[in-house]
């Protein structure tokens, strides 16, 4: 009888145990951003991501880790609460898991993470997952708010452009050709009246050397231009290549032009 009393005792113990144990990891990732503020700022050779959360147990339970989410190409990870440095591990699809059971985190305490990266300086996207029941969002590149979000649930992602090409007034380039094809009409059909070239000549190209020479010069200036522009995104990649084409084709047809003058002369 004595016997089956200690069996049953320890049955009981070892069956609170095991709920207990399962309560606390119902409630490993229980927990609330109540502030979630990303800051991009332009560097050098790199764009510098900072995150800080404010994070809040839901629970009387302690917490011993925080899952995170983080751009794939992001370097220079590191997390912080406070000073103190906090070690993770990846996860798989841009998930980290942090280690936070050192800094007694319940439903009556809240800590500051932070979470700082780069990524290349090229990249014209920046994306987040949102983890936890976030209250507040708002995200911030090289000084300008560009997205601000309020009671985001777990796993609400969002995509945002960090650049938006400004489209330079082609018109420019269009009037400027024209004025250029106008004034070489002009002075061609004088200077053809003046000299009265061969006809061979003047099939292969009724414009003069000089004409032709500077007709080169302006196009090429113009192509350089545009590749200037869209370095520096002032405008987009269709415009850039219509545009280059374009002026590409027109500087081809002068220097071949150029080129049967050079051999008639």
């Amino acid at each position: 009888m004595k016997k089956m009393s200690i069996t049953i005792l320890l049955s009981i113990i070892l069956t609170v145990t095991a709920s207990t144990v399962t309560v606390v990891a119902a409630h490993s990732e229980n927990i609330n951003t109540d502030a979630h503020d990303i800051v991009i700022t332009t560097e050098d050779n790199a764009l510098s991501v900072k995150e800080s959360l404010t994070i809040r147990g839901t629970s009387n339970e302690t917490y011993d880790d925080i899952t995170i989410w983080v751009m794939d190409d992001a370097q220079n990870l590191n997390v912080l609460v406070g000073v103190s440095k906090v070690s993770l591990i990846s996860i798989g699809n841009e998930r980290y898991t942090c280690n936070i059971s050192s800094f007694n985190i319940n439903q009556n305490s809240s800590i500051q993470l932070i979470i700082s990266y780069t990524l290349d300086k090229d990249v014209e996207k920046f994306e987040k997952t949102i983890i936890h029941n976030t209250t507040t969002v708002s995200v911030k590149f090289d000084e300008s708010t560009i997205y601000t979000g309020e009671n985001l649930a777990p796993d609400t992602s969002f995509t945002l452009c960090l650049y938006k090409p400004t489209e330079a007034p082609i018109s420019w380039y269009i009037i400027a050709f024209i004025i250029l094809l106008i004034a070489l009409l002009v002075a061609s059909t004088l200077y053809t009246f003046r000299r009265q070239r061969s006809s061979k000549i003047r099939d292969a190209s009724s414009e003069s050397k000089e004409l032709l020479n500077a007709k080169k010069t302006l196009l090429i200036s113009v192509l350089k231009d545009i590749e200037k522009q869209h370095r520096s995104k002032q405008i987009s990649d269709d415009t850039y290549h219509k545009l280059k084409e374009f002026y590409k084709q027109q500087a081809v047809e002068t220097m071949k032009k150029l080129g049967d003058a050079e051999t008639l002369n």
